[in-house]
């Protein structure tokens, strides 16, 4: 049987024409597809990259989110102000009101906060929103009427005085650590030896330097003040008022005593009126954005909202109080728990006239060294007849050729060993080192053991200086062990009182350390918890205060009662500012630090 190959079919074109067109089809939905994931993935992309650039947070606060673009709203908002505050300032600056120097300085500040307005604009909403959301638990809000009362606030240029003070300080005589009457009577009357000296003609600047080359307390409140407002002025509440009830330029305030025991009187050189800038609101809007101002404006006015919330509750209402005596001691130019301290004062015969002639490879018996021993033995003789002459010879420039320490009348602050060396010792919370006298050789004549009081050392050779005259004052142990010292003699039966009165540094150490009726948020917080945790009729363990003071307490009694007048004009300067810190400090922040140095190095427009 033969078998034959069946022929196969031939398609037919209508088959042929379906398969070319299915074809077709699926790679049209294919590439669509492909095109529509291209665009999907680069449209993720792109908002991914925005979100970051954008929206993604920057900072939380209390789980509160920051944005990017918050901040650079805020920070244009910023801008905004900064910029119509120069033309106010250079307004002022045209029409007289300032000079050109005091706008120079105000230029200057803020041209500071404009090159870091993003890392300002980001502090001002973690700070707002702290504060917000207090406002939200506590039901504090505010108007839309409070809100447009801000920004009038805003737009209204305070008015500005040019203030100087002369301050004269309750020093103690060496070799005594603390205060007596008899030191406060002396410059009480010190002070009104200065105001009779310029009520009879002489000029404010001289009797100013006068006053600051008698007196070496740090901190005392004195100075050329320069060109500000009263709410920037940081000195008490009382002589702020009287600097800004005064008159006119030239007049002079009654002398007030500070509360950190100083005398202190002021005049005022120039005064700027208050004034409104009609155009403060639209020139900052325009510059920003009108929401984003009115948003600045309306955190401004919750914050004086809850300000004043914090006011009535622990300024003008009833708080628990407690009845507090104190030690202070100052850590002084020491590094924390330093050997002993000596009280000196020096002048310096240089060879030539010159210390820039001495040098550490020293001829002595070159003739201009011979002759700058001569003139320092000769003032060692004068001196060692009557000590009273000291700081008279040290101002003198024709005697005393160091220039430095002629202005400072010789006189130096209770200094340890370590200032003596070229550089001092690294501070170990800041790891820097800070320039020191550089005489050693000094510090190997005035720390002798047995070195009286009062004595006048025969001149020390210093090879990069001259010869030293110096006149010793007194030696005392460090700041750690005085206030240790003190505490012991407590412990073993010596009055508190008695102890604040002979070893207090403080300005209440005249009245046995009496600090007075001691409210929350007067005080730093270390000390309100030392104060506020140690029973009544007690004394608190020795506390360090921001490495400057030690403290020793002794709570006398515990009241709930309202502040006295005095008391309530101290509470409003500091109440606010200390309640926020502890608001602050109990804040959950979180901060994207990278971020935030990437948006520091950019201009804040972008």
């Amino acid at each position: 049987m033969t078998f034959r190959a069946r022929t196969a079919q031939r398609p037919t074109r209508r088959r042929t024409n379906r398969s070319d067109t299915r074809r077709a089809v699926w790679l049209t939905v294919s590439f669509s597809l492909a095109i529509a994931c291209a665009l999907s993935l680069m449209g993720g992309v792109f908002v991914a990259g925005y979100y970051r650039d954008h929206g993604a947070a920057i900072a939380s606060v209390n789980s509160e989110a920051i944005s990017k673009d918050a901040v650079r709203a805020r920070a244009k908002v910023d801008l905004a102000r900064y910029g119509r505050q120069l033309v106010q300032d250079q307004q002022m600056r045209n029409q007289g009101k300032i000079t050109t120097d005091e706008y120079a300085t105000l230029q200057s500040a803020i041209q500071t906060k404009e090159s870091t307005a993003n890392t300002d604009a980001l502090t001002e909403l973690i700070n707002e929103a702290e504060i917000r959301q207090f406002a939200a638990k506590n039901n504090i809000s505010v108007s839309d009427q409070q809100v447009t009362d801000q920004i009038k606030t805003d737009s209204t240029i305070s008015e500005t005085r040019h203030v100087k003070i002369i301050s004269v300080p309750v020093d103690p005589l060496p070799p005594a650590t603390a205060p007596t009457q008899a030191d406060g009577d002396r410059a009480e009357a010190g002070a009104k030896a200065y105001l009779a000296e310029i009520q009879g003609g002489k000029a404010w600047d001289d009797v100013a330097k006068e006053a600051d080359t008698q007196s070496k307390s740090t901190n005392s409140g004195g100075g050329d003040i320069g060109n500000t407002s009263k709410a920037a002025l940081s000195i008490d509440p009382d002589l702020a008022d009287a600097i800004f009830s005064l008159a006119k330029v030239g007049d002079i305030t009654p002398i007030l005593k500070g509360v950190n025991g100083a005398f202190r009187f002021a005049t005022v050189t120039s005064i700027v009126p208050s004034w409104v800038d009609n155009d403060w609101q639209s020139s900052v809007g325009a510059a920003s954005s009108g929401d984003g101002y009115r948003d600045f404006a309306r955190n401004e006015a919750i914050n004086q909202a809850v300000q004043d919330w914090v006011n009535a509750k622990y300024v003008a209402g009833q708080t628990v109080q407690r009845d507090v005596r104190e030690i202070q001691i100052r850590t002084g130019f020491g590094q924390v728990g330093d050997g002993d301290e000596v009280k000196i004062s020096i002048m310096i015969f240089a060879p030539g006239h010159a210390t820039a002639n001495a040098t550490s490879d020293t001829d002595t018996k070159d003739a201009a060294w011979t002759d700058a021993l001569s003139r320092a033995n000769a003032v060692v003789a004068t001196l060692r007849a009557d000590p009273s002459k000291f700081a008279a010879t040290a101002k003198d420039t024709k005697t005393n050729d160091d220039p430095n320490f002629a202005s400072m009348a010789g006189d130096l602050p209770w200094i340890p060993a370590d200032w003596f060396n070229t550089t001092t010792k690294a501070d170990p919370s800041t790891g820097q080192t800070n320039s020191g006298l550089g005489m050693t050789a000094v510090a190997d004549a005035v720390f002798k053991t047995g070195l009286a009081a009062g004595t006048i050392l025969d001149p020390v050779l210093e090879p990069a200086s001259g010869y030293v005259v110096v006149y010793f004052q007194g030696r005392r142990p460090a700041p750690a062990q005085r206030i240790a010292n003190a505490a012991w003699a407590i412990n073993n039966g010596t009055d508190f009182e008695a102890e604040a009165r002979l070893m207090s540094e403080s300005a209440d150490a005249i009245s046995g350390g009496n600090l007075g009726w001691v409210s929350p948020y007067m005080l730093t917080s270390d000390q309100q918890q030392a104060i506020f945790s140690t029973p009544v009729g007690r004394v608190s363990n020795i506390i360090s205060v921001n490495g400057s003071s030690y403290y020793l307490y002794k709570v006398v009694s515990e009241q709930t009662r309202v502040a006295d007048p005095a008391q309530q004009a101290r509470l409003k300067r500091v109440v606010y500012s200390s309640w926020l810190n502890e608001l602050q400090a109990n804040a959950l922040v979180w901060r994207d630090e990278p971020s935030v140095t990437a948006m520091s190095s950019a201009s804040p427009g972008q």
